[in-house]
Order: structure tokens, then C-alpha cells, then sequence
């Protein structure tokens, strides 16, 4: 397949944020989403952005549904980068009922902290993050 990665840029957010909802309604969470297109061009494209995105890009005539290569390729330049910027791990989530995507990110040596170092995956939000964040 023929594909290139580069960095996102803003003209990217719209395709960002239809992304976002899509992977959240595959993974039956679509109620959760609260980012906007309009979320994404503030925080990632300003002067101090909170994060930073890549972009496979496929030309037209090569498009199809399975997209062979392109999630190996995405994650090996995210390694590529956080490497280059003096990362020395790379954690991420996915739902225990993905079996593909578990099976995929095994066979790359990823293990499962969850089940290795007993680690559990925390999140503070609503308002018991502004509870917490009271002096």
C-alpha cells in the first residue's frame, strides 16, 4: 500500500475530530466524546499546544477499507519521536474486549501491564478533578 506520514496541521482538525467520534463509536463510548473541532485547532496549533498529531495520508487511487500497514507504520514513527525526544516508554489503553488490537500491539512485544506489574489505569474527572484541585 502507498501512504505517507507526516505532521497534522490545523486544516487537519475536521478530520481529526470526525475520527475521534468514529473510533469512540467502534468502541461503544460515542456519549463521551466532548472535543470539538474547535478544541483541537486551540490546543494542538497554538503557541504552547497540548498535544501534537501525525497524519497517514493515502492517495486516492491506492484507498481501501483495510488500510494494511498504516497502523504498524503510525505507531513505529510515534516510537520514532517519542525515541528522538528522549522517551523511554510508550503507554496507551485499549479495551480488554479489542482482541485484535491486543493481539496486534503482543506481536509488536507490547505486554499488558494490567496483567505483568499489577498497575491500574487511574482517571480523575468532573467533579472529583475540581475537588482535587482545591488548595
Amino acid at each position: 500500500m502507498d501512504f505517507s506520514i507526516r505532521a497534522a496541521n490545523v486544516e487537519d482538525c475536521k478530520d481529526i475530530a470526525r475520527m475521534i467520534v468514529e473510533l469512540a463509536e467502534y468502541e461503544k463510548l460515542a456519549d463521551h466524546v466532548k472535543v470539538t473541532q474547535r478544541d483541537l485547532e486551540q490546543d494542538g496549533f497554538s503557541k504552547n499546544p497540548f498535544f501534537h498529531g501525525i497524519i497517514a495520508e493515502v492517495p486516492e487511487q491506492h484507498k481501501t477499507k483495510e488500510g494494511k500497514g498504516i497502523g504498524k507504520a503510525l505507531m513505529s514513527k510515534v516510537a520514532q519521536l517519542g525515541m528522538a525526544a528522549g522517551c523511554n516508554q510508550l503507554n496507551f489503553t485499549v479495551l480488554d474486549w479489542n482482541k485484535s488490537s491486543l493481539d496486534f500491539y503482543l506481536s509488536q512485544g507490547c505486554f499488558d501491564i494490567t496483567a505483568n506489574m499489577g498497575y491500574h489505569y487511574m482517571r480523575c474527572e468532573g467533579e472529583a478533578l475540581e475537588h482535587l484541585a482545591q488548595p
